[in-house]
């Protein structure tokens, strides 16, 4: 299939993607999300969740349900993350799926314009995909952006490379890396009580700043992270451990760029 000059052009580069993602996302503070026929998860972060009062000798301290949420979570093989969060200055509005070094993993990119760029990621090997308004964007031709639609164009490692901070290892280790969340370590104050969608939950950080979200079960499950104004964030974390496992598209499904 014919996909024009301009489609060549955007798969012999995917430094386009890292250009197109401004947008915002929300997203359930449990992790629900409603699959879109691209794929992507459409996030909706439910209302804050009130305080329930407790005393607070019973209450661990932020510092130590902080340390225990971190490395359970940069120790999870798989996750699922979606939201949006601050790269070079702008938001940037993600879904991320797959094993946490981002050997199999799709990642779901919001464009200026509202479409949504796809790239799967198999081994070594990447694939570009896109909803139609993605595809008439980078094309500039409507009819080869609508024929383009559940089609996937291949990429090379050192284009997809662009797309390497976006797993869900890094994207971790840059929330954690964030100074005014690595400050709730050496907190000592009790943490918050709360409940979200019939779970308890311990809430780290005040509500002006930056916080975290994590189950009060004892397994210490980072459910939601929200980054301090200077560096906005807003991610919501779901299927540690479960997320799915991805497969190369079907032949039918890649055109030549």
């Amino acid at each position: 299939m014919e996909t024009g000059s301009g489609l060549r052009t955007m798969a012999a580069t995917a430094t386009v993607l890292v250009a197109l993602s401004v947008g915002g996302c929300n997203r359930d503070a449990e992790g629900t999300e409603t699959a879109s026929p691209t794929g992507s998860a459409t996030a909706s972060t439910s209302t804050s969740p009130t305080p329930t009062p407790s005393p607070s000798s019973s209450l661990p301290t932020v510092g130590e349900v902080y340390r225990q949420a971190r490395t359970a979570a940069l120790a999870a093989p798989s996750g699922h993350v979606v939201g949006t969060q601050t790269r070079d200055g702008a938001p940037v509005t993600v879904d991320v799926e797959g094993n946490a070094n981002g050997s199999n993993q799709t990642v779901f990119i919001t464009t200026p314009s509202g479409g949504q760029a796809e790239v799967i990621t198999v081994g070594a090997d990447h694939w570009l995909g896109g909803d139609e308004e993605f595809w008439v964007e980078q094309t500039g031709d409507p009819a080869a952006g609508s024929g383009m639609v559940g089609k996937y164009v291949a990429i090379s490692e050192s284009d997809a490379t662009e797309l390497g901070s976006f797993t869900l290892r890094t994207m971790l280790t840059e929330t954690f890396g964030l100074p005014e969340i690595a400050a709730l370590e050496t907190d000592t104050s009790p943490v918050e009580e709360s409940e979200v969608d019939g779970k308890a939950v311990y809430i780290l950080g005040k509500a002006d700043g930056a916080r975290l979200w994590v189950l009060a079960d004892g397994s210490a499950t980072l459910v939601r992270a929200v980054g301090p104004s200077t560096a906005p964030a807003d991610l919501v974390f779901s299927d540690w451990g479960r997320a799915q496992t991805f497969t190369t598209p079907p032949a039918s499904m890649v055109v030549e760029g």
